[in-house]
């Protein structure tokens, strides 16, 4: 009785152990976690979160190398940079729209907004870029960047003080007279120069990231020193795209209803993963790292400049013994029967045996290569290909 009782609880024993283990390895196989730079826990692939496909705090690398909005936006859409926003779910990135914005009536402030268009009303703010000067004369001026709240939830900033820094976007920003930049691009409305590639697995984005912008120059808070200082507001401040295919932070109402009924479909792009962040990426030049890449936006590298350096006369120079051998050999090489071996092609030309050089006449053959009469016959002048 003892041992059947002693059986039983045995028995019991490894049955739970069993159900905890299993429970275990179920957890562990569903959060899979990867580290992000920033400390943060990725989730598996099947959960494609947009916060962690769009590296709000590098943005600041392009603002600081920027020379315009233009030039910013085109940096922020280029092929295997900090781009990797799948938003409609199409596989393919979302093309980052950016608009400026102002108000007259506040000399110290100057904004940038990121945001992705599929339509005249459909608009999803990605992030806002703030622009703060205490004074009119400082060279540059105090970053703030801001994460939509939709996407990166509440309270999500990176910042820097750049005051005593010249920077060309800053000094356009605050400069004189001109237009508000407003981009004319969106989703399936496409520049000339852009060229659209696939989404890539976040674990292969963010090693990406990390090799293009090793030491991100923004530092994250909650409480920015200078948000109270700045009145004006992005003109897409609250809006959000219904039809969201990933995973947000603090979705609308509609937007988490939309996910839920709407899974994520199942072709993102696969291709690069364990590989190098520069390998198969289109669009970018082989090699490409990031000190080489900072003025590839600005489309003034004429292509195809090596190709007028290609030793192309070589082919002709290949053609023109074999020619002039075959119509009148020249004395050195008559008595060679090693030369007999040389390909057939020249041998449809001849009409008749040709006729063995003269052996004794080699003194003829510095003046004349040719092995014909000065002047006329059977040799080109200058034969032999040794003319450029």
């Amino acid at each position: 009785m003892k041992r059947i009782a002693l059986l039983a609880a045995l028995l019991t024993a490894v049955t739970f152990l069993g159900a905890c283990n299993r429970e275990q390895t179920q957890k562990t196989d569903q959060q899979s976690p990867v580290v992000t730079t920033n400390g943060t826990v990725i989730p598996p692939d099947d959960q494609y979160w947009a916060k962690n496909n769009f590296d709000l705090q590098r943005v600041g690398d392009i603002v600081r190398r920027s020379r315009s909005p233009e030039e910013f936006e085109r940096y922020l859409n280029r092929p295997g940079g900090i781009n990797n926003l799948d938003l409609n779910g199409d596989g393919y990135a979302d093309y980052i729209s950016v608009r400026e914005f102002d108000d007259l009536n506040d000399p110290y402030s100057r904004g940038l907004s990121m945001y992705t268009q599929y339509g005249p009303d459909l608009i999803q703010e990605i992030g806002t870029v703030y622009f703060y000067r205490d004074e009119e004369q400082y060279p540059g001026a105090r970053i703030l960047l801001r994460g939509d709240p939709r996407i990166y939830g509440d309270n999500v900033y990176y910042e820097t003080n750049w005051l005593d820094q010249s920077l060309q976007l800053v000094s356009f920003l605050f400069g004189g007279n001109r237009d508000v930049y407003s981009t004319p691009y969106y989703y399936d409305n496409y520049p000339t120069w852009y060229q659209t590639y696939e989404v890539v697995e976040t674990p292969v984005y963010q090693r990406r990231l990390v090799e293009l912008y090793p030491q991100p120059v923004l530092a994250y808070t909650t409480q920015p020193e200078f948000i109270d200082k700045i009145k004006i507001k992005s003109p897409n401040d609250g809006r959000d795209y219904p039809q969201v295919h990933a995973f947000l932070v603090k979705p609308t109402r509609e937007q988490e209803k939309f996910i839920k009924d709407n899974p994520r479909p199942e072709h993102m792009a696969k291709a690069e993963k364990n590989q190098r962040p520069e390998e198969n990426n289109p669009g970018r030049p082989d090699g490409d790292k990031p000190a080489k890449a900072e003025r590839q936006p600005n489309g003034e590298r004429p292509n195809g400049q090596p190709e007028a350096k290609q030793p192309r006369p070589e082919a002709p120079k290949a053609e023109h013994p074999k020619v002039a051998s075959a119509e009148n050999p020249k004395p050195a090489r008559a008595d060679n029967p090693a030369r007999t071996s040389r390909p057939a092609k020249p041998e449809p030309m001849r009409s008749a045996p040709a006729r063995p050089a003269p052996a004794g006449k080699p003194g003829k053959a510095p003046g004349n290569p040719g092995g014909g009469r000065p002047g006329g016959g059977g040799g080109k002048p200058g034969g032999g290909g040794k003319k450029h």
